[in-house]
């Protein structure tokens, strides 16, 4: 998700957290910025202008009038749904991921790739505002949506962002029989921290979730940390952690595929992409590539953006291009080569995938930065998010919702 300047930020959990439902508390959170605005985010985008950025501080310093201008910002882009022409078929999924893996590793089925994804027929966009949480007091926006279909559900797990509240960001989630219809289901992931990127998939019979995690303390980087669910979609424990960054190291959206028998971790900081291997999935024992960073000084491909797709000969991975600005658009790489000391890839001939539709107005006129695409048998089903371009420097850059396309 995103944070302008006075933004708060993604936050995450370490060894303390309890992971159950709604126990995580709130109490971690206490490192804020000038005049008790929460701290700025690292990946928040810079007004362009002293004024601007002055004008910007101002309004995240204060409640009551940040509130006000996110309002205005609320009724410019949500007053608006786009429905597209068609009809929904609702189980086009039914059965399909009943498997031990979801997705699995290779994926099975055609090998065409979602690099041409559209507003999906038959759906109304955004699926999913703020105006459709209820427990979160003070909520901002939802981003970062990850799909996970099972029987004739799709469930779907997502950032529940406040720019107010501590913590200031948790892991809800959301159901629907076709894609289409979705309904709020909750919070499911609160720890002391704001939570962020829930990449959730099944392994083995077994439901686990890694989501972002951000410490507002540059000295002290919250480790990524694997949560598994103990009642599945509402209860998750800690089980593992993954990746311990270094003091002043920025390891987030950390993506988990299983490629050759090894486990692999993808992660970034913005500018450069590091990659992790481990030979089970629940283990502490993550080794960092022997070439890490393995991409480095490549804002336009360097923090994953979704999740990857396993073929037999290579890997399809989408990564956030913030070139000019957090949230640019999602470019797709494909990963050639893999190994604990070798890392390849080259950018598909169709990247980017997902981009702003450059409308006046509307919930993805300016920003987007995450793809979640699952293949039902005719196509591909994508969860997407979305941001509001005009007036964001005033208004604030916390308009997140989340939309369905199909490729």
């Amino acid at each position: 998700m995103s944070e302008g300047d006075g933004g708060g930020g993604r936050v995450g959990g370490s060894g303390r957290d309890r992971g159950v439902g709604r126990d995580g508390g709130s109490g971690g959170e206490s490192r804020d910025g000038p005049d008790g605005a929460p701290a700025p985010h690292p990946r928040g985008r810079h007004s362009p202008g002293d004024a601007l950025r002055a004008l910007r501080t101002a309004l995240g310093a204060s409640p009551v009038v940040g509130n006000v201008a996110w309002r205005l910002g609320e009724v410019l882009h949500h007053m608006h749904t786009e429905t597209q022409s068609g009809t929904v078929d609702p189980d086009r999924i039914t059965g399909r991921y009943d498997g031990p893996d979801a997705p699995t590793y290779p994926r099975g089925g055609p090998e065409r790739d979602p690099l041409d994804p559209e507003p999906a027929p038959g759906v109304t966009n955004p699926v999913l505002t703020v105006a459709d949480v209820t427990d979160v007091e003070g909520a901002h926006c939802v981003a970062d949506p990850f799909l996970l279909p099972q029987g004739d559900t799709w469930h779907l797990f997502f950032e529940v962002y406040a720019h107010y509240r501590r913590p200031t960001a948790v892991i809800a989630h959301a159901t629907s029989p076709d894609g289409a219809d979705w309904t709020y289901d909750g919070v499911v992931l609160e720890t002391q921290h704001h939570l962020s990127y829930p990449y959730v998939f099944r392994w083995d019979g077994t439901h686990y979730m890694v989501p972002d995690a951000w410490s507002k303390d540059p000295a002290a980087p919250a480790p990524v940390m694997l949560y598994r669910a103990r009642d599945f979609p509402r209860e998750w424990e800690p089980v593992a952690e993954i990746i311990s960054p270094p003091a002043g190291a920025d390891r987030h959206d950390c993506t988990l595929v299983r490629w050759e028998g090894r486990w692999w971790a993808l992660c970034g900081d913005g500018r450069n992409l590091y990659a992790y291997h481990a030979p089970s999935l629940d283990t502490a024992e993550w080794t960092p590539h022997a070439a890490n960073p393995v991409v480095e000084g490549r804002p336009a491909g360097a923090r994953p953006g979704g999740r990857p797709i396993v073929h037999d000969d290579r890997i399809l991975a989408f990564y956030q291009d913030g070139t000019d600005h957090y949230g640019g658009q999602v470019r797709a790489y494909e990963i050639t080569e893999l190994t604990p000391e070798t890392y390849r890839d080259r950018e598909a001939t169709r990247s980017p995938v997902v981009t702003a539709n450059g409308e006046r107005f509307g919930w993805i006129s300016g920003f987007t930065h995450q793809f979640d695409p699952w293949d039902d048998g005719e196509g591909w089903w994508c969860a997407v998010d979305g941001n509001p371009g005009l007036g964001w420097q005033v208004t604030g850059d916390h308009h997140w919702a989340i939309g369905m396309y199909r490729a």
